[in-house]
């Protein structure tokens, strides 16, 4: 979904990539966050930004 232009600044540069180990006692919650995050429940992805959103607010790039 994004352009190579923005993976090359973000995802696959190696100055700000961060790669965490997922442990097999990790797992089923992992996927649990990436499905409710990406997956296509819509109203539990709000229910959860709703939530915890204003804990991400300094990490933000916000213009």
């Amino acid at each position: 979904e994004n352009e190579a232009e923005m993976m090359a600044l973000t995802t696959m540069n190696p100055e700000t990539r961060r790669i965490i180990r997922i442990t097999p006692e990790e797992a089923e919650a992992t996927f649990d966050m990436f499905d409710m995050l990406l997956g296509d429940n819509l109203a539990a992805r709000k229910d959860y930004i709703a939530e915890h959103g204003g804990d991400y607010l300094d990490l933000a790039d916000i213009s």
